[in-house]
Order: C-alpha cells, then structure tokens, then sequence
C-alpha cells in the first residue's frame, strides 16, 4: 500500500488516501494514453508518458503534418484511432474547440477525460471541466495537470511544484488519474469533487498570491518613508531657500530604503508577539486568531525576503556615495592652516556603523537562503526555528545598533528638528524600539512560562484531568514512568 496522496476537500486538508497497487508487488501493466489535441502542451505530455513507460496515441487533425513534432514511440493517428484501444484520454484543446470532439463521441463514451485546458481570465460560473462533462455524459471528467506547463513536463520536472491538483465527480476515476500522476513523477493533490475544478481553473492565473499582503505593506512603508524624506530633504529646504532636489535620486532613495529595509524586518516579528499576547489573552492556543493576524503571519516569510532587497539596495546605494561629503561626522577631522578642514580615517562611530551595518545584511542574507525549500526541508525543527528566530533577533538588534550609532553624537542637536520633524535615523528607530520592549515583557519568566505552557496545551478554563490511582503496583510503576 502507498499513502502519499494529501487529500483536500476545495482547498481544506482532510485525510489521506490510499491506492492499492499490483496485488503480487509487481508494477500494473501500462494501458495506453490517448491525448487529442498536437499543440505544445499535447507533445511535452506525450513525451513525458513515453519516458515514464506508457503506450501513448495521439489524436490530431492533420496527423502526417504533426508526427514529425512528437517524441519517437507516440503514434500519431487520427482521433477516433488513437481513442479505439485507450481508457484514459487527455483532453488537450481549448474550451472552443470541445463541440469538434462530438463526432467521437460514441468513441469517447465510458472512457475517462482528463481536462488539461486553462482560462485566459479568472470568471466566475461553469468550468471547463463542468462544461465537458456536461457535452459528454457518457464518460468521465476528471480535472487535472493544468497547472502544469509544457516546458515543466519536458523540463524532467526540473524546477517549479511538483503538485498536481485533480478533482472529479468519480471517486474511482480520480483515484486513476492520482496514480498516473504519481507514475509521472508528480504529487498528485485530491481537491474532491468536479465542482472544485472552478478553484484549480484559477489557480494558474494568480499572479504571487501569497504575496498580494506582504507587497502592500512593502509599498505603504515605502511610499511613507520617501514622502517623509522628500519632505526634509528636498521640500523644506526648498522653503527655506536651498536646493536639494539633485540629492533625491540616491541620498534620498538611500534613506527611504533604509527605514524600509529595517521597518519591515519588525513587521515580520511583530505578529509572532501579537499572538503570543493573543493566546495569553484567550488562555488557550486552540482560539484561532483574527483573520488579519492570520494572514499576517502568513505572510512573514514575503516580508522577511522583501526586507533583504531594501537592505541590498540600501547597502549599493550607501557605497555609491560613501565619501566626506555625505558621512562627514563619521571620518576623522583635522583642520589645515589654511582653515580648511582635511578628512583622515574612520573614527569609532564609523568603523562601529560599517561593522554593524555589515553584520545585519549578512545575517539577513542567511536568513533569506534558509527560506529556501531546498534549504529548508534539510533542516531539522530546532535549526530552523534557531536560524528563523534566534538569528533573526539578532539581525534586528545589529541593525538598531547600526542605525543607532550612525546618529548617536547628533541624537538632540537642535538642528535636527529645524524642520519640526525628527530625523529619519530617529525616526526608524521607533517600531525597532517597541518591539524589543514586547520582546522583553514577552520573555519575562512570569510571562514567558505562561506562553509556553499555552503552546504546550495548557487552557485557563480547562478543569484539570484526574487519573484514577491504579490498583496493580506495576501499572503505577508504568504511569510513571
């Protein structure tokens, strides 16, 4: 028996399923694969089938044209042959197309279709597999490998998922096709009924789902921090009659990265604290959390990786105008007897915000590699969550100090808030400075032992269970142990 099927119900996690192979423990003999249809997608399947064993025939109009395009050891025929000694059919031609399929339709009837097609947009109503199955009751429809593209299946699975989501009405007949998938080196993904084809339909016409939240809120933190910026660099000065807007291309962009960069690094912290003040709040972790802390937390990782790139940009750009001009009071400063003031090495601020600096992007680089599924299923739980939380806390702390010292010398000069505004350094520092302090009331041993009680199923409300004092002294003896 194989029990590698993950079996969804419309999107929802249910069971397992199990599909029985050769009752000897032999491999079943291969039946042959029909595929109407010679585009694209139609050859890299065919091909695909042949390398994994199976009889293939495929169906085309002008089959002495299209031969020449398909793999060695698919026969390509016309359509009512290729179907005459096959069971299981793809259906590879657009939505269009399948009333031309009606003059086979006796041939077709009691065989299983396999819709492969996609929408050009996300609609609501009647899917293509709906709609097949509809023109063709006598056989069955399972929706299934549309998610798959042609250069995936010639690819030799090389890159992108490996999930293959089918749905159908028979129970049998999906079971048929999640086995084929499993032969073809996919993971076949059980959505349940033929409606849901509605849901696999859409699926290849999202554009980065999961991340719609995290670059909303990659866009709002940016578009903050540049109007602020622009706003003390260019828009006051302005006022006050100095010029600055030759400085927004780089010193201003530099800034606006740089708040962003570190800002989303807290966002990918702050709802791990939030929850665990939630369960404190509910005094059990069997509540589920708002919806918008749950996609919050969902969306961590896109955070996490979109607050590398800030950090990238923002250390190019720091390089790009690292001189005197820019970072004066980081550089040592002698003045000339001509009153002029010459610049030597780095003093102790500097040398302390490139370390700092350096510090963060790097451990921030190791953070991004580790989100990397190949990376990320080699490691172990404790690993990861060394790497995902320890670590991570240790980059927020570096890049504080980073920024930090930057303006320690300079925090309450009277210059800085010349444009009734505090400074963007300081202003960053902020969100860091609330976090570390929730941290630090989350970590409290009277707080923290709470938490990890809650995590471990501990509930305030739950009356405590009371095992009854066993009668036979060696039944004591293995209760405790």
């Amino acid at each position: 028996m194989t029990e590698n099927y993950r079996t969804f119900s419309n999107g929802v996690p249910m069971s397992t399923v199990s599909v029985e192979e050769g009752r000897d423990g032999r491999e079943p003999g291969r039946q042959t694969v029909a595929i109407l249809g010679s585009g694209d997608y139609s050859r890299s399947l065919a091909g695909r089938l042949v390398r994994a064993g199976f009889p293939v025939a495929v169906g085309s109009r002008d089959p002495d044209r299209n031969a020449r395009f398909f793999t060695q050891g698919a026969a390509v025929t016309n359509r009512r042959a290729a179907l005459s000694g096959a069971g299981l059919v793809f259906v590879a031609i657009h939505r269009e197309n399948y009333p031309a399929l009606q003059a086979d339709r006796d041939a077709l009837a009691g065989k299983i279709l396999i819709d492969v097609s996609n929408n050009t947009e996300i609609h609501e109503g009647e899917s293509n597999a709906e709609y097949l199955a509809r023109s063709f009751p006598d056989s069955t429809v399972v929706k299934g490998f549309n998610v798959l593209s042609a250069w995936s299946l010639s690819s030799g699975l090389f890159g992108g998922s490996k999930e293959v989501f089918i749905c159908s009405d028979d129970n049998n007949a999906r079971k048929t096709v999640m086995q084929l998938a499993q032969d073809l080196g996919f993971v076949p993904v059980d959505y349940g009924s033929l409606r849901a084809a509605r849901e696999i339909e859409a699926i290849p016409l999202r554009l980065l789902p999961s991340w719609h939240l995290a670059l909303k809120m990659f866009l709002g933190v940016f578009i903050i921090f540049f109007l602020y910026c622009l706003y003390r660099v260019v828009i006051f000065r302005a006022i006050t009659g100095t010029n600055q807007a030759s400085h927004i291309p780089v010193s201003v962009m530099n800034m606006t990265f740089a708040g962003t960069a570190i800002t989303l690094l807290c966002l990918v912290y702050i709802p791990g604290i939030f929850a665990a003040f939630t369960q404190l709040y509910n005094g059990t972790k069997y509540k589920r959390f708002p919806n918008w802390l749950d996609k919050w937390m969902l969306a961590r990782k896109q955070l996490g990786l979109l607050s590398l790139l800030a950090s990238i940009v923002h250390a190019f750009l720091s390089f790009m105008i690292w001189s005197p001009s820019y970072y004066a009071r980081l550089f040592e400063q002698t003045a000339t007897p001509s009153g002029d003031v010459k610049y030597g090495k780095l003093r102790w601020s500097g040398e302390t915000f490139l370390l700092f600096g350096a510090l963060s992007l790097f451990l921030m680089t190791v953070l991004g590699v580790s989100s990397i599924p190949s990376v990320t299923n080699a490691m172990n739980w404790r690993e990861f969550n060394l790497v995902q939380s320890k670590l991570g806390w240790a980059v927020l702390i570096f890049a504080i100090v980073h920024n930090a010292v930057y303006g320690a010398e300079v925090f309450t000069l009277p210059g800085l808030f010349s444009s009734y505004t505090i400074a963007v350094f300081q202003l960053t520092l902020v969100l860091p400075a609330i976090l570390v302090l929730m941290k630090v009331v989350i970590s409290l041993p009277c707080v923290g032992s709470r938490v990890d009680r809650i995590r471990r199923g501990w509930e305030r409300n739950k009356p405590p269970s009371r095992v009854a004092a066993p009668e036979d002294p060696q039944e004591e003896t293995s209760l405790m142990s």
